[in-house]
């Protein structure tokens, strides 16, 4: 790696920092359900990969509409993002990961992260982070190229879902 190359590096793991400290201090998704038979509702509704490639459709959706291209899956931020969203239900937990761990993972030179839990169905998740200011960065960050989704639900029976963006 070239001198060059390696502060580009630096600069943009600086950046994906800087992005996951601010979507937390932005204030993470979350949303509840009232009632036991609502929460059972959405949680059987769908299979986690059913889920997650409807949040994809509605990402893309909202990118569509802001003139930006769509995202496809790539399989590295996919591992990264189903990690994170099932040590997140495992330990009841409800934060970032270190996007230097995603840069590393998929080799890539932008990454960026959002982070939803409730009884919402993928079209909610996403209107809810299109109507927050960071995760609307992300969503729609011209930097981005590929999208990781790992969705699952945990002991409460509400959906987590983790979407790390990436350029390869």
């Amino acid at each position: 790696m070239t001198a060059a190359n390696a502060w580009m590096r630096h600069a943009l793991t600086t950046v994906a920092a800087v992005l996951a400290t601010t979507l937390v201090a932005a204030g993470l998704v979350m949303a509840t359900s009232s009632t036991a038979t609502a929460s059972e509702s959405i949680a059987t509704r769908w299979t986690p990969d059913t889920y997650e490639k409807k949040v994809r459709s509605w990402i893309n959706h909202e990118r569509a509409a802001h003139g930006m291209s769509q995202l496809t899956f790539v399989k590295c931020a996919t591992r990264t993002a189903t990690k994170w969203s099932q040590h997140l239900a495992d330990t009841d937990e409800f934060y970032h990961q270190d996007m230097g761990h995603v840069l590393d993972a998929c080799n890539a030179y932008y990454a960026g992260e959002t982070l939803g839990r409730g009884n919402i169905s993928p079209r909610r998740l996403v209107h809810l982070w299109m109507d927050s200011p960071g995760h609307r960065a992300v969503l729609l960050s011209k930097y981005a190229q590929r999208v990781g989704i790992g969705s699952m639900v945990d002991s409460h029976g509400q959906w987590l879902t983790a979407a790390n963006f990436v350029k390869l």
